[in-house]
């Protein structure tokens, strides 16, 4: 599926922009800026919690081999559990399921989908009928979705992420959140969509980048990301 002219010029223009975030009452509120980048590897933290691990420092790229960036978004960690509420976002980073040891994900697979876009329906399509992110997720692979445009080729929003999500083909339960200043933009390789970066979870380095979605078995998506958990013993 070919982009809209608006992703077209949107690359270059939004792709590490900040926008915010509408409210149901019409109101907006910023999203906060990035965090500061840090050198240590770990930060303790006071009282009862556990410290906390810290993300890879820079400096960051968007091709393979590079570290990606720790993109804030804001959506759901389990759209499952809110019953696809937009009333329900909540600040995600990408960082959150950066895992050194992995211990809980090895890999993750990064998404920019868009609801115009039929390749991308067709996607989600397919994980839900095969069962394709249960199968992954008990691999220690997690899939983080991002929506950067609406039915229109608008930029998108709650509303939006709930259509997504709830969609009864599609259903989805794992992490989804709104990208409308479409900071995935500099991760796309050329104007096609859905695009998928399969990311090393202990070190945060992109493994790969597919524009579009391949299904074929052993080649496509997850035949590559098959491939790399066989290589760890999953």
């Amino acid at each position: 599926m070919r982009a809209s002219a608006w992703l077209l010029g949107a690359l270059v223009t939004l792709g590490c922009s900040s926008e915010a975030i509408p409210q149901g009452d019409g109101t907006s509120t910023p999203a906060p800026g990035p965090a500061p980048a840090t050198t240590s590897t770990a930060s303790a933290v006071e009282g009862d919690f556990a410290p906390v691990q810290a993300y890879p420092a820079g400096p960051y790229g968007h091709g393979v081999g590079a570290v990606i960036e720790n993109v804030e978004f804001y959506g759901w960690r389990d759209p499952v559990a809110v019953d696809y509420d937009s009333s329900q976002l909540e600040p995600i980073k990408l960082g959150d399921y950066y895992d050194p040891n992995g211990t809980q994900t090895e890999i993750i697979v990064l998404n920019a989908a868009a609801v115009w876009c039929t390749v991308c329906q067709a996607e989600m399509r397919d994980m839900h009928n095969n069962g394709t992110y249960q199968a992954f997720l008990a691999r220690k692979a997690q899939v983080f979705g991002t929506l950067f445009q609406d039915a229109g080729g608008n930029p998108a929003q709650p509303q939006d992420l709930t259509i997504w999500a709830s969609a009864s083909t599609r259903q989805i339960p794992f992490p989804l959140v709104l990208d409308p200043a479409l900071k995935m933009g500099i991760y796309f390789a050329s104007d096609a969509t859905p695009l998928n970066l399969v990311i090393d979870a202990r070190t945060m380095r992109i493994l790969d980048v597919m524009m579009g979605y391949d299904s074929t078995p052993g080649t496509g998506l997850w035949g590559i990301v098959d491939g790399v958990l066989k290589s760890r013993g999953l």
